[in-house]
């Protein structure tokens, strides 16, 4: 038994060890930290279930006797790593998601392998080449991105907007707004880098688009860093999905920022701001966040989260801003998300909404932002500070 191991287990039940193990050091050692969840949430969704599925494909090729151990071994390994890269459990619910992410495609390989020794024990000489093939095209997608996520996706891109309307004044014409989305547990040092970037910028106004963050104490010290962007008409921000409006909107007004709640307000003469409740959490409203501007005003609407211009009435509004879809996290060179297309869990709309320019249901122009503080690294596009300027059309 100890040969049999040696030759044909401990090869492959070695790969995952070693890599996993690896990933967990990086976890305790802060390399994966910085920019939020970046590189922790690509580890469970394509790292460790590509190599699960791989490993239980070429266990199954083997016919080892034990290899239905696998993946209840790389289930409680990766349940591990969530744990203590995250350094706490959310609920329950999301741990036991996690465990099922490398369980599944390990179990699926198995079967996979199985199958084809059952047909003929033959082919798996003839599967070696297109295994080698497989390994190698996924450590350079694997590569690409993790190099992209050390490099690209630490630089925060200062995106240029500008939007032409007949229903902005002369007295707005070049105004100047920062938007700022989705911060989540960016670090105190890339936001303070945002501070002193858009204090370079004269702004009129600045708007922060929901998920400040899921925690409260790193909620609370986004605020603060971001109370301090000098403008002249103020700071606001809505809620996002992940945010805790009650504790937020309490932390935003200490901090001289002002919270919107399906509500609105006159920023200057014919320049009405409105924002809504996230989509998810609560009740958005539109028409009720509209209540008080005038037809002759131009109309700004917040809503985190851009499907529900798919969903109310926006006839009354100029322009929206959102972020949530961060830009569809990983992508094919900015081009195509497969995580927008095939879970609708995030939008209901598939690439409408990835990022930059889209059209709500009435045809009114949506942008929306990638956000600073990205879960997951996307070939070829960097987290966005957006500022949009107002033109006179």
């Amino acid at each position: 038994m100890s040969t049999f191991m040696k030759k044909i287990l401990w090869p492959y039940y070695g790969i995952t060890f070693f890599i996993m193990a690896v990933i967990l050091f990086w976890g305790l050692s802060g390399v994966l930290g910085g920019g939020g969840h970046t590189y922790r949430v690509f580890i469970f969704y394509a790292i460790i279930p590509g190599i699960t599925g791989v490993v239980g494909v070429i266990l199954g090729l083997k016919n080892a006797c034990m290899k239905w151990f696998y993946p209840v071994l790389s289930g409680i390994f990766a349940f591990l790593i969530y744990y203590v890269v995250f350094q706490h459990a959310f609920t329950i619910l999301p741990g036991y998601a996690y465990f099922f992410v490398p369980f599944l495609p390990a179990l699926i390989g198995l079967g996979i392998g199985v199958f084809i020794w059952n047909i003929n024990p033959r082919y798996t000489m003839r599967l070696k080449g297109v295994i080698k093939m497989l390994l190698i095209i996924g450590f350079v997608v694997i590569l690409i991105h993790v190099i992209h996520a050390l490099t690209l996706d630490r630089i925060i891109e200062y995106k240029e907007v500008a939007f032409y309307s007949p229903n902005v004044s002369s007295d707005l014409d070049g105004y100047r707004i920062a938007f700022i989305a989705d911060t989540h547990s960016i670090s105190e040092e890339r936001l303070w880098s945002i501070v002193n970037e858009l204090n370079q910028k004269e702004l009129d106004l600045v708007i922060h688009g929901g998920d400040f963050s899921p925690f409260i104490d790193k909620m609370q010290r986004t605020v603060e860093i971001l109370s301090h962007i000098e403008t002249a008409d103020g700071i606001f921000g809505v809620e996002g999905n992940h945010d805790r409006h009650v504790t937020l909107f309490a932390t935003m007004r200490a901090h001289g920022m002002t919270p919107l709640s399906n509500s609105g307000l006159s920023i200057r003469e014919n320049f009405f701001l409105a924002g809504v409740e996230d989509l998810w959490n609560r009740n958005p409203s539109i028409s009720e966040a509209l209540v008080g501007s005038k037809p002759e005003d131009f109309v700004l609407l917040i809503a985190h989260n851009p499907d529900i211009t798919m969903q109310q009435n926006t006839t009354g509004v100029d322009l929206i801003l959102s972020g949530h879809t961060h830009g569809g996290q990983i992508t094919f060179f900015g081009i195509w998300a497969p995580y927008l297309t095939f879970r609708s869990s995030i939008t209901d709309y598939g690439q409408r909404f990835r990022a930059g320019w889209s059209l709500s249901q009435d045809g009114t122009p949506v942008f929306v932002s990638r956000g600073t503080g990205e879960y997951l690294p996307r070939v070829f596009a960097r987290p966005q500070v957006i500022l949009v300027t107002l033109f006179r059309e």
